[in-house]
């Protein structure tokens, strides 16, 4: 009989199926993933995560050039095409099997405001903005370029800037 992963292990590997053609998000995913698990759930092992966290986003901030912070909770198998811009706000919530692409903003619509919640299967196209205390229902596709600051119903598809249901 075989033994279940891990779910550090299996987001792991549902990270990399989710990227089968892209080895350089799968490494930084896996990063994300180990940032994630020295850090834990508990804030006195934050210390020790650290070097890995800085390593992390140097990478990523520095060198790649885009913002997903190891705080973020995020599900598994997320696919990321051409992340340079991308930013999402480290309250932010993704689901399962999200799609996000370049250069699309996740976050507050104020400074210390709530950030948008991202339910599973979501598409999202290059250069959208989610902002504030949006819910993007399951299987949503948000448009490139779309700029969301109200809920958008399951499976439904949001376009232009304000977004607006087609």
């Amino acid at each position: 009989m075989r033994k279940d992963r891990s779910p550090f292990w299996s987001s792991i590997f549902q990270d990399w199926r989710a990227n089968a053609r892209d080895p350089k998000m799968q490494m930084v995913l896996a990063l994300f993933r180990s940032c994630q698990l020295l850090m834990g759930p508990d804030l006195r092992n934050r210390p020790r995560a650290l070097p890995m966290i800085a390593l992390y986003r140097a990478l990523t901030e520095l060198v790649l050039g885009f913002e997903l912070r190891p705080k973020t909770r995020v599900g598994p198998g997320l696919t990321i095409y051409h992340a340079y811009g991308l930013v999402v706000n480290d309250h932010a919530i993704i689901g399962r099997g999200v799609v996000l692409r370049n250069a699309v903003v996740i976050g507050q619509a104020r400074p210390g405001g709530p950030s948008p919640r991202i339910e599973d299967y979501v598409e999202v196209g290059a250069s959208a903005l989610i902002l504030g205390p949006v819910v993007v229902g399951e299987r949503a596709t948000v448009g490139a370029g779309a700029v969301v600051v109200k809920d958008v119903p399951a499976g439904r598809t949001v376009v232009g800037n304000p977004g607006r249901l087609i």
